[in-house]
């Protein structure tokens, strides 16, 4: 559940600790409205999940057409997606202020997994309107000058 510090992980065994070392810092002790929102969630009529990832993925196709023709990394699941900015000569911190003046938030991904991670920003698109999401494609070209 996004930012909500709820979940769980299925992996092989040699994974396990390296997997628990790191839920440490993410899922220690979720709240308790975490918890009712989670079983919540897991309650939650299969016709009512289905619309939500339809909209997810309406969401990830959007803002892939709007990135169409950047190094974008497509989201397979989840609520997110990658652009490659270092492809492009570019610091992801960088880019990230320049996005922001252009009126769109994307994270510099710097910290979050070494020099792979650093490549890119993030687009979280999973709270955006697909109406505002086809503003993204002129206003990141207009941020990044090409």
């Amino acid at each position: 559940m996004i930012g909500w510090r709820v979940g769980w992980v299925v992996a092989p065994g040699e994974l396990v600790n390296d997997v628990s070392r790191a839920a440490i810092y993410n899922d220690l002790v979720p709240s308790n409205f975490s918890q009712v929102g989670l079983r919540a969630a897991l309650e939650t009529r299969d016709v009512e999940q289905a619309a939500t990832t339809v909209e997810y993925q309406r969401r990830r196709d959007e803002t892939m057409r709007q990135l169409g023709g950047l190094p974008a990394v497509a989201a397979s699941g989840g609520w997110s997606l990658l652009l490659d900015v270092a492809a492009l000569g570019l610091d992801c911190a960088d880019v990230s202020r320049r996005l922001l003046d252009h009126k769109v938030a994307a994270t510099p991904m710097r910290g979050w997994g070494g020099q792979v991670a650093e490549r890119h920003v993030r687009f979280v698109f999973s709270r955006e309107p697909v109406e505002r999401i086809a503003l993204l494609g002129g206003r990141v070209r207009a941020a990044l000058e090409i």
